[in-house]
């Protein structure tokens, strides 16, 4: 992990406290299930995916500037692209954890809601 880390470089951080701070929603969400922990849980995972984008970003502009002083430049943007994508692979990995979370809520929340068969809705 902390290789994945120091691949990715300096855009992991960032993208693992967006992401820590949507699977607290998101556990704040399966405990108590509103509409207004809903939404901020879907907000928090489109900025946890920006985030994480904005890391894979920089690391190819970074990739990009580097492959310019090298002998082989295709090797380098190969390189770069690989450890770029650890930020986006974060990003993911807590967008799923956040989402598995959410559905445990929503089980949670329709189970409480009795059992003649309505859909629930989590937005209600």
């Amino acid at each position: 992990m902390s290789e994945a880390f120091h691949l990715g470089g300096w855009g992991m951080y960032p993208t693992l406290i967006a992401g820590v701070l949507l699977v607290g929603a998101a556990a704040r969400y399966a405990w108590q299930a509103d509409r207004q922990r809903m939404i901020l849980v879907i907000w928090m995972q489109v900025l946890t995916m920006l985030v994480g984008t904005l890391g894979f970003v920089a690391g190819m502009i970074k990739t990009a500037i580097s492959a310019g002083d090298t002998a082989s430049p295709g090797a380098t943007v190969i390189q770069g692209f690989g450890e770029s994508l650890h930020n986006v692979g974060l990003a993911l990995c807590l967008v799923i954890t956040a989402s598995i979370v959410v559905a445990l809520g929503m089980v949670r929340r329709k189970r409480g809601a009795g059992t003649d068969g309505t859909p629930v809705d989590p937005f209600a």
